[in-house]
C-alpha cells in the first residue's frame, strides 16, 4: 500500500475519533476539485460549507511543507482554516494571518464551526477588530471605581501588538501588588468582545489561587458564562473556564477538553507549570497562551540555584520569549518591583536584620550536631524562639501604635510553627495587650489567646480557610504563622510586617515571600512595610546592596541540597537522605542564646530595598555634571592634588536630600568596603574600573598566603592553594558559603585523605578551625 494511502487510513481513523461522520460528504468531502488540483479533504459546518482544507502527506514527509498547495485550494473554496497531517504530524493554519502551527490532532466538528463562526463576527480583519475595542481607562470591580493604571495599558498595548503580529505565547512579568489579573481581565473582555477569542481557560496551580481568580473574574466578567473546577470536578460547561492544572488535566481528550476547545488559555505563577504532567498539560490545548508570573526572574536578586537558572530559561523558552543569542529572557511585558515602588504603586520597605548565635553556630544536645538548617526541621530551642519574639515586640513597640500591624510568620514546619503561635501568644507585652484590645473591641483575654494563629494545610481539621479568612477580614489574629500557605498566592492589603525564620536558597521563593507585603493600602495608610531577618535571607540573594557577614561556625547557610523549595518545578534529584530524626525540642532554659548581630537596614536613601542600580545611575551622572562645572573634580580627572578644604567643598555639594552621595553609602551601593571618594569619583569618570569582590576576595586570600609561606608546610600549601581555587569558584556561580570543615567531605580534598587528613597536616581539629575562622574574617571584609 502506498505510504500517502497509509496516511490517509490513519487521517480518516482521527477525524472519526474526535467525531467527523467522514461517509457523510455534506460534512467531509475528498478530492473535492479546487485552484489547479484537488484538496484531499474538506471539513464543512453543519451548512455545508467549508471550514477547513486538509492536505494529507505520506508519513515521512513533513506535512508543513505543502502549505502553498493547501493554501491555493482553501482561497479556492473560502475556507479559513488549513490542516496539513501525514497521519502523525499535524499542523493547523489560519492563512490569513500568522503561520501554520504544531498541533496535537484534529479538531471536533463543534470546535472547528465554533473558530469559524467567531471570525465571522469580527469588524473586519484582526488588526480591525481589536482596535475597535478601545482599552478601558476606567472600570468597575468588586464595587468600587478603578482607574487602569499606566503600566497596565502598556500591557495590553503589547498583548494587542504581538497577536496582531502571529505571537501566539506570550509572557507577562507583573510584580506581586500590581493587579496581574485585573489585567487579564480587562484583556480577557476586550478580546472576546472583539470575536478574538470565543472561549477562555484559566489555570492555577493552587487552589487558593483558582478561588481568588474566579472571585476576581465573578464581578468584572459576569456578562459571560464563568465556572470554576477544582478537586476533579469535571464540567465543560462555561465561556470563561478557572480551573486547577490537577483538575484540568484529567479532562483532556474525548468526553472533555479537546485540543480547540479554548481559544485563549493563561496560566498564573506560569514558572510553577511546565514541567512534565504540567507542561504536557499546556501543550494538549492549541490556543494563544499568556503567562504570568511575578517571579519568572527574580530580577534585582542574586543567583543561587543553577536549578532556578533552569527553570526561569524553561519558561521564557515555553512562551517564545528566550533570546539565545543574548542568552537572556525578554518577557512581552515586564513590571517589576523596582518599576512598582518607582511609580507609588506598590510598598517600599525596610529590612531589620537579627543573628541569634544558636541559629547560626548551631548546638550540640544530647551528642547530636545541629547546624543552621536543622532549626525547624529536626530541632527547635524555646530560648531561641524566645529571644527572636521578644527582640520583635522590642522593635514594634519603639514603632508608631495607631494600630496593630497585621503580621506574616513565614515558618519552617508544623512543630517549629506551633511552638512559634504559642510563644507570641504567651510573651505578648501587657501594654501591648491592653492596647491592641482597645483598638480592637475585643477583651484582653481574647486578644492574648488569638494574637498569633498558625495557619498551615493541617489547621482546624485540614481546613484552613476559616483561619485564613479571619486573618484578613477579623481584627484577630494579628500575626498568621504560615508553613506554605501564605509564602504565594496570598493577597491581603494590610500585612505590614514579613518575619522570616525560614531559610530558602531559592530566589523565586524570597521574592514570592517578600512580596507579600508588596501591596499598598490607602484604608491604614500603609506605604511601606518592614521584614525582619532573622536567618539573613536577603544577604543570600543580595536584597539590600548592604554589606554583611557570613556566618562564621558550626553551621553554614544551607545550600540547593538543602532547601528544595525554588518556588517551581520539580526540585534537582536529591542525594540519598538520611535516617530522619525524632523532631527534638529543647526545653526553655536548657540552652542559652544571644544576639551577636542586630542591624535595621535602609536601603537607599528613602529606605527602598532595591535602589542600588538607580543610585550608581545616578552617581555616575552627578560626578559627569560636576566634572563640566566644578574645577575641583576637573584637577582630580587630571591627577592633580586636592586639599583636605577642597575635598569637604566637594562632600557637601555631592551629600544632596535626594540621594546622598556620602562615601559611607557609596561603598555599600558598590560594594565596595575599601573603596573611597576619590575611587568613586574616578570611577565615574572611567579613570579606573572598582574591583569585583572575587578580585578583592583573591587579593586578600593571597595576601594571606604570602604572609604564612614561611611558616606553611607544602602540604598545608596545598590544601590552602585548593581553598582559594574552591572559594573562588563559588564567588564566579554567586553561590559562596561560609567555609567549614564539612568542606573536607566533598571533593577535590576527598581525593587528598579528606577531613582527618586535613586535621592531620593543620595540627588537629582546633588548629584546622582556627585557620577557616582567619579565612572566613578575610573573605568576609573583602
Amino acid at each position: 500500500m502506498p505510504n500517502e494511502a497509509q496516511a490517509r487510513l490513519t487521517i480518516d481513523r482521527l477525524l472519526r475519533e474526535v467525531g467527523w461522520d467522514i461517509e457523510n460528504p455534506s460534512r467531509v468531502s475528498v478530492e473535492e476539485a479546487a485552484a489547479d488540483g484537488r484538496a484531499d479533504y474538506v471539513l464543512k459546518n453543519q451548512r455545508g460549507q467549508p471550514i477547513a482544507v486538509i492536505e494529507a502527506k505520506r508519513f515521512t514527509t513533513d506535512p508543513y511543507g505543502a502549505k502553498s498547495q493547501a493554501k491555493a485550494y482553501a482561497v479556492q473554496l473560502a475556507a479559513p482554516f488549513v490542516i496539513l497531517s501525514n497521519g502523525r504530524d499535524h499542523y493547523f493554519w489560519e492563512h490569513d494571518h500568522g503561520d501554520a502551527r504544531p498541533v496535537v490532532g484534529f479538531s471536533s466538528p463543534e470546535d472547528l464551526e465554533r473558530r469559524a463562526n467567531v471570525r465571522v463576527h469580527r469588524l473586519g480583519d484582526l488588526e480591525t477588530s481589536i482596535h475597535a475595542i478601545p482599552i478601558p481607562r476606567t472600570f468597575r470591580s468588586q464595587g468600587e471605581d478603578c482607574t487602569t493604571r499606566p503600566y497596565q495599558i502598556e500591557c495590553l498595548e503589547k498583548a494587542d501588538e504581538a497577536l496582531i503580529t502571529g505571537r501566539r505565547r506570550m509572557l507577562f512579568e507583573m510584580a506581586t501588588g500590581t493587579g496581574k489579573t485585573m489585567t487579564v481581565a480587562l484583556l480577557i473582555k476586550r478580546w472576546l468582545q472583539a470575536g478574538v477569542v470565543s472561549r477562555v481557560l484559566f489555570l492555577a496551580d493552587r487552589i487558593e489561587l483558582a478561588r481568588q481568580a474566579h472571585e476576581d473574574f465573578s464581578d468584572y466578567l459576569r456578562a459571560f458564562p464563568l465556572s470554576l473546577l477544582f478537586n476533579g470536578k469535571r464540567s465543560i460547561e462555561g465561556q470563561i473556564v478557572v480551573g486547577t492544572l490537577d483538575t484540568i488535566a484529567g479532562q483532556l481528550g474525548p468526553g472533555g477538553f479537546g485540543h480547540a476547545h479554548f481559544d485563549l488559555v493563561i496560566t498564573d505563577e506560569c514558572h510553577r507549570s511546565i514541567y512534565n504532567t504540567h507542561r504536557a498539560t499546556l501543550g494538549h490545548f492549541d490556543a494563544i497562551h499568556i503567562g504570568l508570573t511575578a517571579t519568572p526572574n527574580p530580577g534585582e536578586l542574586r543567583w543561587v540555584s543553577h536549578h532556578e537558572r533552569q527553570l526561569v530559561r524553561s519558561t521564557y523558552m515555553f512562551f517564545d520569549c528566550w533570546d539565545s543569542a543574548a542568552e537572556e529572557g525578554r518577557p512581552t511585558f515586564g513590571y517589576t518591583l523596582r518599576d512598582g515602588i518607582r511609580d507609588k504603586f506598590l510598598a517600599d520597605y525596610r529590612i531589620y536584620l537579627a543573628e541569634t548565635r544558636l541559629t547560626f553556630e548551631g548546638v550540640e544536645w544530647d551528642d547530636e550536631q545541629y547546624r543552621f538548617s536543622d532549626w525547624g526541621k529536626t530541632v527547635e530551642s524555646v530560648d531561641r524562639l524566645k529571644l527572636i519574639i521578644e527582640e520583635y515586640f522590642r522593635v514594634e513597640e519603639e514603632r508608631p501604635q495607631s494600630h496593630p500591624r497585621k503580621t506574616i510568620v513565614f515558618s519552617v514546619g508544623e512543630r517549629q510553627a506551633t511552638i512559634i503561635a504559642r510563644l507570641f501568644n504567651k510573651l505578648l507585652p501587657d501594654d501591648a495587650c491592653l492596647r491592641i484590645a482597645t483598638q480592637t473591641n475585643r477583651s484582653p483575654g481574647e486578644v492574648r489567646q488569638s494574637f498569633a494563629e498558625k495557619i498551615t494545610c493541617y489547621s482546624n481539621n485540614n481546613n484552613p480557610r476559616p483561619l485564613i479568612d479571619a486573618f484578613k477580614f477579623d481584627p484577630l489574629p494579628i500575626i498568621a504563622v504560615s508553613v506554605d500557605m501564605l509564602d504565594t498566592g496570598y493577597n491581603h492589603k494590610e500585612v505590614e510586617n514579613l518575619v522570616m525564620l525560614r531559610p530558602t536558597s531559592s530566589a523565586l521563593k524570597y521574592a514570592q515571600m517578600r512580596g507579600r507585603g508588596s501591596r499598598l493600602c490607602p484604608r491604614i495608610g500603609k506605604t511601606s512595610f518592614l521584614i525582619y531577618d532573622f536567618v539573613n535571607n536577603h544577604a543570600t540573594f543580595n536584597d539590600s546592596a548592604q554589606e554583611y557577614h557570613r556566618p562564621r561556625a558550626v553551621g553554614r547557610r544551607p545550600g540547593e541540597d538543602d532547601d528544595d523549595d525554588t518556588g517551581g518545578g520539580p526540585p534537582p534529584p536529591p542525594p540519598t537522605p538520611p535516617q530522619p530524626r525524632e523532631f527534638v525540642t529543647i526545653a526553655e532554659g536548657e540552652v542559652s542564646d544571644e544576639f551577636r548581630r542586630r542591624e535595621m537596614i535602609l536601603v537607599g536613601p528613602e529606605g527602598l530595598a532595591i535602589d542600588r542600580h538607580d543610585y550608581q545611575d545616578r552617581w555616575r551622572e552627578r560626578v559627569i555634571e560636576l566634572r563640566q562645572t566644578d574645577p575641583v573634580v576637573g584637577r582630580i580627572l587630571s591627577g592633580e592634588a586636592v586639599s583636605e578644604d577642597e575635598w569637604e567643598a566637594l562632600r557637601s555639594k555631592l551629600a544632596s536630600p535626594d540621594w546622598y552621595f556620602d562615601e559611607h553609602t557609596l561603598k555599600k551601593a558598590f560594594d565596595q568596603p575599601s573603596g573611597s571618594l576619590d575611587d568613586f569619583i574616578r570611577a565615574a569618570l572611567g579613570l579606573i574600573t572598582l574591583p569585583t569582590r572575587e578580585e578583592r576576595v583573591e587579593r586578600a586570600f593571597n595576601a594571606w598566603l604570602t604572609q604564612h609561606s614561611d611558616a606553611e608546610r607544602p602540604e598545608q600549601a596545598h590544601i590552602l592553594s585548593l581553598l582559594r581555587n574552591v572559594v573562588l569558584a563559588s564567588l564566579k556561580e554567586t553561590k559562596y558559603q561560609v567555609l567549614d570543615p564539612i568542606i573536607f567531605t566533598r571533593p577535590p580534598f576527598t581525593f587528598l585523605g579528606g577531613r582527618v587528613r586535613a586535621e592531620t597536616i593543620f595540627g588537629g581539629r582546633d588548629g584546622l578551625r582556627d585557620v577557616l575562622e582567619e579565612l572566613n574574617a578575610i573573605i568576609t571584609a573583602a
